[in-house]
């Protein structure tokens, strides 16, 4: 799928959604989109996984959840939720049901659909007018000069996500 259309799904999404406001409740709209979320200790290479299944998991009480490492920071754990919830939106097949394995190679992804969903939910966290309405925000109360840390972390903290994800975010839209 063209980063076009993931961002034009992800805008649709975010407008279905209500999402108009940061940070994004991301636990609140996958709860509202069927899917519960749930944080426990998991393997030091889990960030998380998505189980959408046609048999109800007694341990979860549902068919239908995430689960985030709980080891993680929290605006990790928050990058994964909407990640994952990327996943259950981009990527069900046609009876609703979803199942894959990422592939990943000394780190790095290497997974179209990884990369989708990534793309997906930068979008989600930190929607493009919102950040574009915030910069200026930030630009103004720093009389319109600062360097591009500060910027990343000002975004970082509003939208609470990780400095990286906001400077890859920023850096998607062009701004830095």
């Amino acid at each position: 799928m063209k980063q076009s259309e993931v961002k034009k799904i992800a805008e649709s999404f975010c407008e279905k959604n209500g999402i108009n406001t940061y940070p994004v409740e991301i636990v609140r709209i996958c709860n509202e989109n069927g899917l519960k979320v749930f944080e426990e200790y998991l393997d030091s290479n889990i960030s998380g996984l998505i189980v959408v299944d046609e048999k109800v998991w007694s341990k979860y009480d549902t068919d239908k959840f995430i689960l985030v490492n709980l080891a993680e920071s929290a605006v990790r754990r928050r990058f994964t939720i909407a990640h994952e919830l990327a996943h259950y939106v981009l990527h069900r097949n046609a009876d609703g049901l979803y199942a894959h394995r990422d592939i990943v190679n000394d780190g790095t992804i290497i997974s179209n659909i990884e990369r989708e969903a990534n793309y997906f939910a930068a979008n989600i966290l930190m929607p493009e007018t919102l950040v574009k309405e915030k910069v200026e925000d930030i630009k103004n109360d720093f009389w319109g000069k600062l360097p591009g840390f500060i910027l990343v972390r000002e975004i970082a903290n509003h939208f609470v996500v990780s400095e990286q994800a906001a400077e890859v975010r920023l850096k998607q839209l062009e701004i830095i």
